[in-house]
């Protein structure tokens, strides 16, 4: 038997709004959407990832992997010469009569009927709209600590309304989990931690450490709420080409183990966001040893594009399959999302047939484990 996923549904579990600012784009921005690393001209008080590339960047950026399995896939979809400035063309041919359409029309090739959404946009947001099939919100825990912060008079005070917005959140507008980067903003290898009201003030004045510890005591307590709400908290792990100040191997999933492994936490269900890229065989030995861990591979597909099929071997070797996840980290254009789909469909096809040929798994288990992955897996864990 052969396998062929063409038609299966698929949820993606991480994803951010589109933006109809970039219906129209010139050949130079559709590429730069799949850049993340910095650009080389820098601009004073401007993050790196916002200063402009220079020509000789730009010469480098058609060249990743991933958009050069952009422009092929795209271009079978679009009836278009598999070149750059062709693909560019028929693109904007659609989104010039309807970003939205052209949006459905990725969705439904794709086979994408659900997303979990990463943003902070107030609930009912027209930009929703764009996104066809289901959403479901995520609750951004740095958003909403900084948005609350400034008029906070005490730790209490902010924990009290920090809680309060998430409950919510939750019970009033559907969220269906929560977002935290505590990577990037302390870094894996953490105890939890205790927090006065004495270091309040310092934190609230902006002192690097001190603010440290405050996201962490309110992460710990998040962890808590997670499973009061029963919701599963997200966690951005691993490094998806942006650069924050800190060690990067701090996103390494190994080290936040003695942290989730606490007896108070093990009922939080726990996402490893993006396969922790370049750490996936970590991320799914965590999702072996932690009984409330999950992954999904978000960004890892489709940037990994050229080696999905050796992302996608390394995520399923150890770990629970019923407890893996599509995801695509798309953002402001569709084919991210849509790109992330057909290429997890070809190299999960490509794995498990191999598996199959090996005389591993048989096919109709085969079948199954790709069902899982691309969209029951993410079904069960948000009870749709």
């Amino acid at each position: 038997m052969t396998l062929n996923f063409t038609d299966y549904p698929v949820i993606d579990n991480h994803c951010h709004t589109l933006d109809p600012k970039k219906a129209i784009l010139d050949s130079a921005s559709l590429v730069r959407e799949f850049y993340h690393g910095m650009k080389d001209i820098p601009k004073r008080g401007i993050h790196p990832w916002r200063w402009e590339a220079s020509e000789a960047l730009q010469q480098h950026l058609p060249n990743l992997g991933v958009v050069q399995t952009m422009i092929f896939q795209l271009s079978k979809l679009l009836g278009c010469a598999p070149e750059l400035d062709a693909v560019v063309a028929a693109r904007n041919y659609h989104t010039a009569r309807s970003f939205s359409a052209y949006a459905k029309l990725l969705y439904k090739d794709a086979g994408i009927v659900g997303t979990v959404l990463d943003s902070g946009l107030p609930p009912n947001d027209p930009l929703f709209n764009l996104i066809p099939g289901k959403v479901m919100r995520l609750f951004q825990m740095s958003t909403v600590i900084r948005q609350l912060l400034p008029n906070s008079t005490s730790y209490r005070e902010l924990l009290h309304s920090y809680q309060e917005r998430l409950d919510q959140a939750v019970r009033q507008h559907g969220f269906i989990g929560v977002k935290a980067h505590v990577a990037e903003e302390v870094g894996f290898g953490v105890e939890s931690c205790t927090f006065n009201e004495n270091q309040f003030v310092t934190a609230k004045a902006g002192d690097v450490e001190t603010y440290k510890k405050l996201y962490l005591a309110i992460f710990t307590e998040t962890l808590q709420q997670c499973q009061d709400l029963q919701i599963p908290m997200h966690l951005h792990t691993g490094i998806t080409g942006g650069l924050w100040n800190g060690a990067i191997a701090n996103a390494d999933p190994f080290r936040i183990i003695p942290l989730l492994r606490r007896p108070e936490f093990i009922q939080t269900r726990v996402v490893l966001l993006h396969g922790a890229y370049p750490w996936i065989q970590h991320a799914s030995m965590v999702a072996h040893a932690l009984p409330h861990v999950w992954v999904d591979l978000s960004w890892t597909t489709p940037w990994s594009a050229l080696r999905l099929v050796e992302s996608w071997r390394d995520a399923i070797g150890v770990m629970p399959l019923s407890k893996l996840m599509i995801g695509s980290g798309g953002h402001g254009t569709p084919e991210i999302a849509w790109l992330s789909a057909k290429t997890t469909k070809i190299a999960l096809q490509h794995v498990l047939e191999n598996n199959v040929k090996l005389g591993l798994l048989n096919s109709k288990m085969a079948e199954q484990i790709g069902k899982m992955i691309l969209h029951n897996n993410a079904a069960r864990l948000y009870d749709l």
